[in-house]
């Protein structure tokens, strides 16, 4: 697969050897899920921030909360509080705060508050040497896809993606316990649980490949851009908010007929949360069956992932492979 290398370097998180070494699956790992995935420590030190729009801190009381009962000493950016316009701050502050974490080695992990828009802008203010150099977990959501993608792209590290400690830790109301679960376990573990359920919307029968996506009116902005990683013999998976049925089948096709599609493995369709349009347009599922036939590759519907009341955190970067209705993580990075 061109594009692509280990993002493992020295000092990378701790766990990861130790993962590997565990032996034979037992407990969540008969059932599917995996242990070559980076993870966090209990007592180790994370920080968030807001790579997109502005988050004030009595926002992230629950989210931080709910980050130190895993174990984890959390601080807060220097993005946090900041308001320019729709954005957390200049894109120069945001994009050298990134670096900086990455550079600094008391940090093992970053969170990503909420998304919005704007992490695309800060691509280039990025040292992605820095990056490469020091892998970290990396974890985000909806307009972190730009910033996801861009560090798979520049810097060949593998993030999770499915958590905004912002906006999935209600305040007074928890957090959904699939995802809970699912963070846990992918955080404190390196595991990613099999996820059944996954439907073929033409021809099914095994594929895999590296997972790659996120946001697909993300992506679409990515095309043309140095951010936009490979997807041939890529798993790729999409979803979206807020978008009308002809503007999903509209970035569905500036991706067919820029290419992006050619040799990928197959397309994983998530949750299209508020993407109803009036009945003359059709819905999404229509757009996705016409999308099947469009493409020379299998397409599924039915990843809990997106926009929903629920979901599964996914690794962008792992190796997924699909069969049988079920989406697994059998290899790591």
């Amino acid at each position: 697969m061109r594009g692509w290398g280990s993002h493992r370097r020295d000092g990378g998180p701790r766990r990861f050897i130790d993962d590997l070494c565990r032996g034979p699956p037992r407990g969540p790992e008969a059932r599917g899920a995996v242990s070559l995935y980076p993870s966090l420590a209990s007592g180790d030190r994370v920080a968030v921030v807001a790579p997109s729009s502005s988050v004030q801190p009595e926002a992230l009381a629950s989210g931080i909360s709910y980050l130190e009962t895993l174990g984890f000493e959390v601080v807060s950016g220097d993005t946090i509080g900041l308001e320019d316009r729709f954005l957390a701050g200049p894109d120069l502050i945001r994009g050298s705060e990134v670096s900086r974490l990455f550079a600094d080695p008391s940090i093992r992990g970053i969170f990503a508050a909420r998304g919005g828009y704007g992490s695309a802008r800060i691509l280039s203010e990025v040292d992605w040497a820095m990056v490469e150099q020091n892998p970290k977990v990396l974890v985000g959501f909806s307009d972190t896809t730009a910033l996801q993608l861009g560090a798979l792209a520049r810097a060949n590290l593998v993030s999770y993606s499915g958590f905004l400690p912002n906006v999935d830790v209600a305040k007074g109301g928890g957090i959904d316990p699939d995802l809970d679960r699912s963070l846990i376990e992918a955080l404190l573990h390196g595991r990613f649980d099999a996820i059944d359920g996954i439907q073929a919307v033409d021809a099914g029968g095994r594929t895999e490949g590296r997972l790659v996506g996120g946001c697909l009116s993300l992506v679409a902005s990515l095309v043309g851009t140095p951010y936009l990683p490979p997807f041939d013999s890529s798993v790729v998976f999409l979803e979206d908010v807020g978008e009308a049925p002809y503007r999903i089948d509209r970035m569905l096709t500036q991706l067919i007929q820029a290419g992006v599609f050619e040799g990928t493995s197959a397309v994983l369709f998530g949750q299209f949360v508020r993407c109803d349009g009036d009945d003359e347009d059709g819905t999404v599922d229509e757009v996705i069956e016409d999308f099947a036939g469009r493409v020379q590759c299998p397409v599924y519907v039915g990843l809990p992932y997106g926009h929903g009341a629920t979901r599964r955190l996914l690794p962008v970067g792992g190796y997924a492979t699909i069969e049988n209705d079920r989406l697994s993580f059998e290899r790591g990075v």
